[in-house]
């Protein structure tokens, strides 16, 4: 081979080294980053292949992940996860799980960003499971997941998420302009209460009020509310009928009470409970 064969077969090298770096440098700006952290530290499977252990943070092509979290701690009672993720280009995915004995007692947050139209808006839109717990944004209240925060400033903001016989949670997120947060919330049910000595527990249920004589009367009275008004349901939870509704500084007759509800009567001859969060007993 002459001198002028071998130059064109090192610059025909060369190209391709050039051309595969850039080609390389590409695929690793479109891929996707994923960061999980878990409590207790788990082993971390991506699509069935295990992949490390928490604390976890690693980039992959962007697509859909089923993840499963084992815990490590096999002498405690802890519970394993899995769920799917959706992994965006150029773009980070957070995961956190708090595991606990199971799925019911275990809770935690996704957090993914989506491109917006508006480069000059950011967006938080919340979810939770389970749905229409209360949002709280910075301080202040939002309404019942899912919502979705429009005209959010750069930077960092406080979301909480509660729902009554359920483990709160809060996170501190970034938020950039131009982008949508993804914050979809597993609240965790709140564990049940140890027993006490038999010597404390008293025979009687949670008292009804008595009946009302001269003078003598529970009520309460309704808070401040985001819509305005206060659904009255026919159970002592969110997933029972909305049957009426109540507004702000009225007074209701207190019937009875479970843990996050009241049980007014509304109307003569009309019953329903309402979430204690936003009424006030007043004797």
């Amino acid at each position: 081979m002459n001198k002028k064969a071998i130059l064109i077969v090192i610059i025909f090298i060369a190209g391709l080294a050039i051309g595969g770096y850039k080609l390389l440098s590409v695929r690793s700006l479109a891929n996707s980053g994923i960061k999980i952290a878990s409590i207790p530290s788990a082993s971390v499977f991506l699509n069935d292949k295990l992949v490390g252990k928490t604390p976890f943070e690693e980039k992959y092509p962007p697509g859909k992940y089923v993840v499963k979290l084992i815990p490590e701690d096999t002498s405690a009672n802890y519970s394993s996860w899995q769920g799917e993720v959706t992994l965006n280009p150029s773009l980070l995915t957070y995961l956190k799980r708090e595991l606990g004995p199971s799925e019911l007692l275990s809770g935690g947050e996704i957090l993914t960003l989506s491109k917006i139209s508006s480069a000059t808006e950011a967006q938080i839109d919340v979810s939770s499971q389970p749905d229409g717990a209360r949002v709280i944004f910075d301080g202040q209240e939002k309404g019942m997941s899912p919502v979705l925060i429009r005209e959010v400033s750069q930077g960092e903001h406080d979301v909480s998420v509660s729902s009554p016989g359920f483990v709160p949670r809060t996170i501190r997120a970034q938020v950039t302009l131009g982008y949508k947060l993804n914050a979809a919330f597993q609240l965790a049910l709140l564990p049940s209460q140890p027993a006490t000595d038999s010597a404390d527990v008293t025979t009687t249920p949670t008292p009804t009020p008595k009946e009302k004589t001269s003078g003598e009367s529970t009520e309460v009275t309704i808070k401040d509310t985001p819509t305005g008004f206060l659904r009255v349901r026919n159970g002592p939870g969110r997933n029972s009928s909305e049957v009426a509704q109540v507004k702000p500084k009225e007074k209701y007759t207190l019937l009875d009470e479970q843990s996050g509800w009241y049980k007014i009567a509304y109307e003569e001859g009309k019953e329903g409970w309402i979430s204690s969060a936003y009424a006030e007993k007043t004797n």
